[in-house]
């Protein structure tokens, strides 16, 4: 494949990105506020399907790491795709920190 057919996984991350940048801080907010059951349905949703599709976006954004566009976008995309990820791992380690590494009652 040659670099310039790349350009279409960058642009694919990007868009990942940029909707992962968009849904999911708006989850976040809503999941504080009081709303109706069918609108947090669906906002819980729409953020489940982001998380997903930016596991998706990494290897496209890795693989996109070979093309000629912008560096800033292709390193941005890789970033914001990662984020999800590594949030959910940090939580997950403090969880197991917190349950075993606490002093005994």
């Amino acid at each position: 494949m040659t670099r310039k057919n790349l350009r279409g996984f960058t642009t694919i991350s990007f868009g990942i990105a940029l909707c992962v940048i968009i849904v999911l801080p708006v989850s976040v907010c809503t999941a504080f506020m009081a709303i109706d059951k069918p609108a947090e349905r669906f906002i819980q949703t729409l953020a489940a399907f982001t998380f997903f599709l930016s596991i998706v976006g990494i290897p496209l954004s890795i693989t996109s790491m070979f093309s000629k566009e912008n560096p800033v976008k292709r390193v941005f995309a890789l970033i914001v795709n990662l984020s999800p990820l590594c949030l959910l791992l940090f939580v997950l380690i403090a969880e197991f920190a917190d349950e075993f590494l606490r002093t005994a009652p």
